[in-house]
């Protein structure tokens, strides 16, 4: 009677210590911890440095569903940007990251690396609903003038995004809550009441050379205002379309096959962006991964951004919100309005739920230094605060 082979692979899972048991390892403090270790073993890497606070002019984001509501097709929605590397103080909340030059803390490698890690701990649950629903704080610095005086003002809001997805369902975007417009420090407040306290500034409009007005809310918040974003069944802008949420569901889960989609849009866009094709891809993706598209969806668009060229890692950080994550950045640019500045993302890396897209300074120009901006100001960001599928419509402030 022939004897019955032992199964090797169950001898071998019988005998693992529970520490190394996958089920245990994933989503854990345990894995959070070896990712960030990973991250932070290249020799040398600089310390950490401390920076100044935070703010934001204009940038689209892709907020804005509907492309049509939006000022301008293709893009998404106005905000006013922020700063920082290093420690960072955004006006009630703090950001803390890698050092406030440009200069590499992690390879690109590493940073790649650690993005298809976030994509493989993407939250996998296929729920679905009547209603996705997102909450951010975001935040913005302009640097204003008034009376040939130059200082920073800080403009912050919550915003509320609700999609309906079913047909017959409205989605709404409610603006503007416990919002502020005023001046960034004491000085600023310093300077802005020796130029006579006005009420009306004016802000260098974001890469266009020209000039902006812009109202301080400094004597109390403002009403929340409720905006229908939909137009019939389009709920969304993607590049310079219009898209519905069947149109969302049908992206593909395949990065390769994510990127030749948005590879397509982005010559259907050109001309209407004033950022390269780098910057374009990354507002994008970075975007799919907040609307109501499929979880693969989202992992896809982590891979996608992880195969733009010169991303890297920040490793360890800590958002604007206080929650502690990791960070990917860009090559910095030019900003008008700044001087160069540079993009990151700050990913939770046991969910690979997005935290904080963000805008921070590398080398202020002549006007920002003037206005008291440093390296590693986060001059704008926007943070997730909550996502999630209900059966509910949002209820509208009084």
């Amino acid at each position: 009677m022939a004897r019955k082979r032992p199964d090797v692979m169950k001898t071998l899972a019988d005998a693992r210590p529970p520490e190394l048991d996958p089920d245990q390892l994933a989503g854990s403090e345990r894995a959070r911890h070896d990712l960030i270790t990973i991250l932070a073993s290249r020799p040398g890497a600089p310390e950490p440095r401390t920076a100044s606070r935070s703010a934001r002019p204009f940038t689209w984001r892709w907020a804005l569903p509907v492309a049509a509501t939006a000022a301008a097709a293709g893009v998404l929605v106005a905000t006013l940007p922020e700063g920082g590397s290093g420690t960072r103080d955004t006006r009630g909340s703090r950001a803390t990251a890698g050092p406030t030059t440009d200069g590499p803390r992690h390879t690109p490698e590493s940073g790649r690396l650690a993005l298809l890690n976030v994509a493989a701990r993407v939250d996998r649950t296929a729920d679905e609903g009547t209603y996705w629903q997102t909450t951010t704080r975001s935040s913005w610095i302009g640097v204003a003038s008034a009376a040939e005086s130059t200082f920073a003002v800080v403009s912050s809001e919550t915003s509320r995004w609700s999609f309906g997805v079913r047909p017959g369902t409205q989605s709404l975007w409610v603006s503007g809550i416990d919002a502020t417009t005023e001046p960034r420090t004491e000085r600023d407040t310093a300077r802005w009441r020796a130029a006579g306290s006005p009420k009306d500034v004016t802000l260098t409009a974001s890469g266009s050379g020209g000039r902006l007005g812009l109202r301080l809310e400094t004597g109390g918040r403002k009403r929340p205002t409720v905006d229908r974003i939909n137009s019939g069944d389009k709920i969304a802008a993607l590049g310079a379309r219009n898209v519905s949420y069947a149109e969302l569901r049908k992206l593909p889960g395949d990065s390769a096959k994510l990127k030749g989609v948005l590879a397509d849009l982005y010559e259907e866009d050109r001309g209407s962006e004033i950022s390269g094709r780098t910057e374009w891809m990354w507002r994008q993706a970075a975007g799919l991964i907040g609307l109501p598209v499929r979880p693969g969806v989202r992992a896809a668009a982590y891979r996608v951004i992880a195969d733009l060229p010169g991303i890297r890692s920040l490793g360890e950080v800590t958002d604007p919100l206080g929650r502690k994550g990791v960070g990917f950045a860009l090559p910095a640019t030019a900003r008008p309005d700044y001087g160069t500045a540079r993009s990151e993302l700050i990913v939770d890396p046991a969910t690979g739920a997005l935290l904080s897209d963000q805008e921070v300074l590398t080398k202020p120009d002549a006007k920002a230094t003037e206005a008291g901006l440093t390296a590693g100001t986060v001059v704008n960001y926007t943070a997730t605060v909550e996502s999630e599928w209900t059966e509910r419509q949002l209820k509208a402030p009084e």
